[in-house]
């Protein structure tokens, strides 16, 4: 893969969890006894607006001549997990049909590359494997996916790049408080910490940091030298969050970041889901 424009363009998407009844999902999945699940209405919703995103993603490449790197950062399926009801069959293969049709808006636009972060091991398996095949056979399809130079795997716990001197830092799992008035608390403490830790390390710190996994997007802006960014997910309230967070809605979408003469800027989009009904006699 060859980068040649003046601009690079990162897609950054994360917390799919293709295959779970509250998330991404195309408008029929066959299932191995030969019958189908048909996507619910806030499925439905979450499917426009997942192809919304890369429609403005087009728009911004060609506005910019850029080169484009989609990063799928981690939790790419639900899986099988915790005993959840809430999947719409715990066959991988259902599942994985589910994450092809998903792909196939970014990949459409044929990116300069293609980059996966390992997730949840709930989700995608013992050491991510379910994501490692799927970055294996889109590799093996001749898709241009960055490997990790180290492992040769084709999937990354962490991915560390710099383009243009802008040092970026990309893993899964990251912090959030689950209240309003601790959210940005653990936050800028995980700020924090990237920063003092590249410099125990002897190294430069990330000027951007992306993290994913709390389904609730925050962002660090200049409180500290690393910028850190929590994205937001593809997947609506579960069982498990109406417990933990009631009063929550999941901050739905994804970011774009642009790299230009050495600089970056961070350009997000968001859904914004309906909050539950009010009952009225």
């Amino acid at each position: 893969m060859r980068f040649n424009a003046d601009t690079l363009l990162i897609a950054v998407v994360s917390d799919l969890h293709c295959g779970g009844t509250t998330a991404l999902c195309p408008p029929q999945v066959s299932l191995d006894d030969g019958g189908h699940y048909t996507h619910s209405k806030a499925q439905r919703w979450l499917w426009d607006g997942w192809h919304r995103y890369w429609e403005s993603v087009e728009k911004q490449r060609d506005k910019l001549k850029a080169d484009l790197i989609v990063v799928c950062n981690g939790d790419a399926v639900d899986g099988n997990h915790h005993g959840t009801t809430q999947i719409l069959s715990g066959n991988p293969t259902a599942q994985a049909a589910v994450l092809n049709e998903v792909l196939r808006a970014p990949l459409a636009l044929e990116p300069t590359a293609l980059l996966f972060v390992r997730g949840t091991e709930a989700h995608v398996g013992p050491s991510a494997a379910f994501e490692e095949r799927v970055a294996v056979g889109l590799k093996k399809d001749g898709r241009p996916v960055i490997t990790d130079v180290e492992s040769g795997t084709a999937s990354w716990w962490k991915w560390v790049a710099e383009f243009q001197n802008v040092k970026l830092d990309f893993a899964h799992h990251g912090k959030i408080g689950i209240r309003p008035w601790t959210k940005m608390t653990a936050v800028n403490s995980a700020a924090y910490e990237i920063w003092s830790e590249a410099h125990m390390q002897g190294e430069r710190h990330p000027d951007l940091a992306v993290r994913s996994h709390m389904h609730r997007y925050a962002d660090t802006y200049n409180a500290y030298p690393t910028r850190l960014i929590q994205t937001g997910a593809w997947q609506l309230a579960t069982a498990y969050v109406h417990k933990i967070a009631p009063n929550t809605l999941a901050d739905i979408g994804a970011i774009t970041i642009a790299i230009r003469d050495g600089k970056f800027e961070v350009e997000p989009f968001f859904l914004k889901p309906k909050p539950p009904a009010v009952w009225r006699p």
